[in-house]
């Protein structure tokens, strides 16, 4: 604007804004006059880092110590007043069937109606169900309290008269007996999911009825059963081969190969270089190869249902009544046997209270996490079966009601 001009107008009334003067070199670099950098934290005083590496050091030993920890939940031996019953007196038992029907009945604590998944509740219901009505003698005579040779007397004559049967169980080279009672077995025999002809069904409950003290079949012979029929109780899990699997010696074979000359059980019985070490003559034949093998009279003398003693080896085959279902009822058992020693295995004498290790087993209520893994199984149906199969042993004690101690290895 020119000089005139501006003479004639004057200074202008705009506002204007100071203009802030710029900062120093030394106070711009300062790191206190920078607004958005934040001062260093202050280092921890010794007191303060000393109490927390104190904590964190507990916190990683209590971790790390925890099973350790449970070692100690009772550093005295508890008081010893003498063996226990499994029952109280009002409950004691007096003979066989009842004790069977009491333990049978106190297997399962009843699924609740609310709280649990309809699906949930419809498998805990058909594994219930498929789970076979059998009573081990061991359990049996820890209910009974009973020396095992008065149960053993009274058992063999409720035997004698048809009324119970004794039938022999095997899983995994364990062997064991339990008790069923006839009525029962006659009524899985006639169920309908087993699929069996009724020809078959009337022939193998008439052998039952006839001779209801043994243990072992021979078909075809005395049991009147056909080949066929035989078959098809083994199918159904009523037969299976008398043949005691011991150890793993038959672990890792197929189950169709347990009963052919080209399983291990059998070839490793033969002499090295004989015809019988690989297989024998009919080794693919009887493996499911090849149309047809030569014949050879004494076949059925070296498969596995062939008896020994039997009076016509080369025509005879030994079989074993069983339960089906057996299998479960001993995974069960076994497993919360198992349960039950691991548990007294973290104390520090392998003894506790009953009260202690129930409310452990049960999760601190009735359908806690072992209610669930166990299929709903009762506490003292568990307690029975660890006293039955001589894993633990019951006693008094002056202050914490019974006690319960681990035994063996």
């Amino acid at each position: 604007m020119p000089q005139s001009l501006r003479s004639i107008l004057g200074n202008s009334n705009r506002i204007r804004k100071p203009s802030r003067p710029a900062p120093s070199r030394s106070t711009a670099s300062s790191p206190s006059s920078s607004p958005s950098k934040k001062p260093p934290p202050p280092p921890p005083s010794s007191s303060s880092s000393s109490s927390s590496s104190a904590r964190k050091s507990r916190k990683d030993r209590n971790n790390a110590n925890h099973g350790e920890s449970e070692a100690d939940l009772f550093e005295d031996k508890l008081d010893d007043e003498g063996t226990a019953r499994l029952l109280a007196e009002e409950l004691t038992l007096r003979d066989v069937i009842q004790s069977m029907r009491y333990i049978r009945a106190h297997m399962f604590t009843p699924v609740p109606e609310r709280g649990i998944h309809s699906a949930r509740t419809t498998e805990l219901l058909r594994y219930r169900a498929a789970t076979p009505p059998i009573v081990t003698v061991g359990h049996l005579t820890a209910v009974l309290g009973v020396p095992p040779t008065r149960a053993e007397r009274e058992a063999a004559d409720l035997m004698r008269r048809g009324v119970i049967r004794k039938v022999r169980l095997d899983r995994r080279g364990w062997q064991g007996e339990a008790f069923i009672e006839t009525s029962d077995l006659e009524d899985m025999v006639r169920d309908e999911p087993t699929g069996l002809p009724d020809e078959t069904r009337e022939g193998f409950i008439r052998f039952l009825r006839e001779n209801p003290t043994i243990q072992t079949i021979h078909v075809p012979g005395s049991s009147g059963l056909s080949d066929s029929q035989a078959d098809d109780l083994v199918r159904a899990g009523f037969l299976t081969s008398s043949i005691h699997a011991g150890g793993s010696s038959t672990l890792h074979v197929r189950p169709a190969e347990r009963t052919t000359l080209t399983s291990i059980q059998r070839v490793s019985r033969h002499a090295s270089g004989s015809l019988f070490a690989v297989g024998g003559p009919n080794a693919l034949h009887l493996s499911g190869g090849g149309g047809g093998g030569a014949s050879s009279p004494n076949l059925a003398h070296h498969t596995s249902y062939s008896s020994p003693s039997s009076s016509s080896p080369s025509s005879s085959a030994e079989l074993r009544i069983s339960v089906p279902g057996h299998g479960r009822y001993l995974k069960l058992a076994a497993a919360t046997v198992d349960w039950v020693r691991e548990a007294l295995g973290k104390t520090k004498w392998g003894e506790g209270p009953e009260s202690w290790l129930k409310e452990r087993f049960e999760g601190g209520g009735l359908y806690g996490p072992r209610w669930k893994e166990y299929w709903g199984v009762e506490w003292e149906w568990v307690l029975g079966e660890a006293i039955g199969l001589g894993s633990v042993e019951i006693f008094e004690t002056k202050s914490v009601g019974r006690g319960v101690r681990a035994l063996g290895g």
